[in-house]
């Protein structure tokens, strides 16, 4: 997984309404300090006021990714 790379984010589905969606694109990766993990920060399309939100690869499944 890229920056630009459009995924969804797996464990958001439960909750989607008010026009929501768990689908975003990832706008930055780096690497949480404490357990040396990579994170993706995914700004999320429609109906979110937040983000980007940083996620785990196991959290997310590439949709399409950027060239």
């Amino acid at each position: 997984m890229n920056v630009g790379d459009i995924v969804k984010a797996l464990h958001v589905a439960n909750d989607l309404d008010k026009g929501r969606r768990n689908v975003g694109f990832i706008v930055k990766v780096d690497q949480f300090e404490l357990t040396k993990k990579r994170r993706y920060w995914v700004k999320l399309f429609g109906g979110w006021n937040l983000g980007p939100v940083p996620f785990l690869a196991t959290q997310l499944e590439v949709v399409s990714e950027s060239r």
